[in-house]
């Protein structure tokens, strides 16, 4: 009864071994088959006589190397991420003796069987390797069909790559709202102002009156110079050494208000918009201060990237 067992465990173990995967048909075609792809283990390919079997690997892959067991009895070849498999007649040169013992050499035609013809095809790619049996079934014996094409999907690689993108999605959502939370921290800071800002503006004072601001104040780092709709929006100089150097500045949006932000407080600028000018004068020049620190938020800390 033991040894009994013992055999059954051992064909048991000896079957999972050389378990292969077989593709499955299409439920439109079963000649149209789809398998996935694993590297440890065999692909069936049912082919049949004259009839050709095409193997398609990922769209990204190229066929390097195509190389069957038995080379003189199957036609392989290959092409861009496919490759061809068909069995064909082996024609052999055999010598055979007559009653007179003359001997004579003739050719002889070995049409595919199925139990002569089965072999292995091991491909290599730019990608991976692939193991396949191959097989020529005869139709009408055997109910298994043979495969037209047999494509492979990457059922593994394709949730590595969902699990990457969907981390990566993570990722960016987790900046997004680390960024709206900076924004919001720098919008709420409590930092004093200065607000003795006074305007004049240029000889034209037609065309000027159309970039006079209607807000401008520094938080002791930036001044914000404000415009309501309408207005044009100028460019910002400061006099160095007698002559006039475009300031650093950006653009911040606030309710209907569309601010110019200069990166620094200056004691006077001058807005230009073509032949536009008003020149604004800072009375409260170094009247606000700001704490030590690199941003107007203590609860947020600017780190630069070397």
């Amino acid at each position: 009864m033991k040894f009994t067992v013992a055999l059954l465990a051992l064909s048991l173990v000896a079957g999972g071994v050389q378990a292969a995967a077989t593709p499955q048909g299409s439920r439109y075609d079963s000649r149209m088959q789809q398998v996935s792809y694993n590297p440890y283990n065999t692909t069936v390919i049912n082919t049949q006589v004259a009839f050709l079997s095409t193997l398609v690997f990922d769209d990204d892959e190229t066929v390097i190397d195509a190389r069957s067991g038995m080379a003189k009895g199957w036609d392989v070849q290959h092409d861009a991420n496919r490759v061809y498999v068909m069995p064909v007649p082996v024609t052999q040169t055999e010598e055979v003796t007559d009653s007179e013992g003359q001997k004579t050499r003739t050719e002889r035609v070995y049409e595919p069987v199925p139990q002569d013809w089965t072999t292995n095809l091991f491909v290599v790619t730019s990608k991976r390797y692939y193991s396949l049996e191959l097989k020529v079934t005869e139709p009408g014996k055997t109910p298994v069909q043979p495969a037209f094409v047999v494509s492979y999907t990457y059922p593994q690689e394709n949730r590595a790559k969902a699990e990457k993108m969907a981390a990566a999605r993570q990722q960016e959502m987790q900046q997004a709202k680390e960024r709206e939370a900076i924004a919001r921290a720098l919008e709420n800071a409590q930092y004093p102002r200065n607000w003795e800002y006074y305007a004049r503006p240029g000889k034209d004072k037609a065309n000027s009156s159309m970039i006079m601001p209607d807000v401008v104040y520094d938080d002791g780092r930036f001044t914000y110079v404000g415009f309501k709709p309408g207005k044009k929006f100028p460019a910002a100089f400061s006099y160095i050494d007698g002559r006039e150097q475009i300031l650093n500045t950006s653009v911040k949006q606030k309710a209907d208000i569309k601010y110019l932000v200069i990166q620094q407080v200056n004691p006077a600028f001058v807005l230009r918009y073509g032949n536009a000018v008003i020149g604004i004068v800072n009375k409260g020049f170094g009247k606000v201060q700001v704490k030590d620190g690199n941003t107007v938020s203590p609860q947020i800390e600017r780190v630069e990237k070397k």
